[in-house]
């Protein structure tokens, strides 16, 4: 065979094999994917049945493509105004946001993105427990619609999945 076809053909079917593995892995890696157990501080890695005890972890759905969007556009917008004073699970500046929807409503989570200052000066009981807590640091405000408010959330939620799965292994 001619060397410079040679040239030609190894790395063009290399890429198609790059490709086929990497869309199996797409496919596949929906499934590796597993939901966090509900009260971790319960859980017993050695407890009941199984290696993981009774409540193992289940895996999750796969994302829909909606899903994956949106958790795509969260992770640019929680690196670009979230990361430099909030962690998933480490305190930075502000609070590990690791299960904030558990700890209050959406509602409220868009009030206080939006201006935390006028929730602290409304007197919401959890918002000056924040400001306390964290030195009267103030957050600052951010002109981000409630949809994008949602996109960090369920970019959030899905590190959450993430971290308990590091620790677990």
């Amino acid at each position: 065979m001619n060397k410079n076809l040679l040239e030609i053909i190894m790395p063009a079917s290399l890429a198609v094999v790059a490709g086929a593995i990497g869309g199996c892995l797409l496919l596949l890696g929906s499934n590796l994917i597993v939901e966090p157990p509900t009260d971790l501080a319960n859980q017993s890695a050695c407890a009941g049945p199984g290696i993981l005890g009774p409540n193992s972890l289940a895996p999750l759905p796969p994302l829909t493509a909606a899903e994956a969007m949106n958790i795509a556009s969260g992770d640019a917008l929680f690196k670009g105004n979230c990361a430099q004073c909030h962690g998933i699970v480490e305190v930075i500046v502000g609070p590990a946001l690791a299960g904030v929807r558990k700890r209050r409503p959406e509602k409220w989570l868009h009030a206080w993105v939006k201006n935390s200052s006028k929730l602290v000066a409304s007197g919401d009981e959890y918002a000056l427990k924040i400001y306390e807590q964290y030195d009267k640091q103030q957050m600052p405000s951010y002109n981000l619609s409630n949809e994008e408010i949602s996109q960090i959330l369920d970019y959030v939620e899905s590190q959450e999945v993430r971290y308990v799965v590091s620790a677990i292994n």
